[in-house]
């Protein structure tokens, strides 16, 4: 086994975890702000590419 290269991999992958956690709360957090701020519903979807429904499930 090599150990250095698991540990690598493991850690690039918490990586990309946080990294993912932290664009779905921007994800979350712009729009947001952009429905607080009268954005169209449907054209938000668009925008991000998917039922505003689905933001609390990122």
């Amino acid at each position: 086994m090599d150990t250095p290269k698991l540990a690598l991999a493991a850690q690039r992958y918490d990586d990309a975890e946080d990294a993912r956690e932290a664009a779905a709360e921007d994800l979350r957090a712009e729009s947001a702000a952009a429905l607080a701020q009268g954005a169209d519903e449907n054209e938000l979807a668009e925008t991000i590419g998917r039922p505003l429904a689905d933001l609390p499930k990122l």
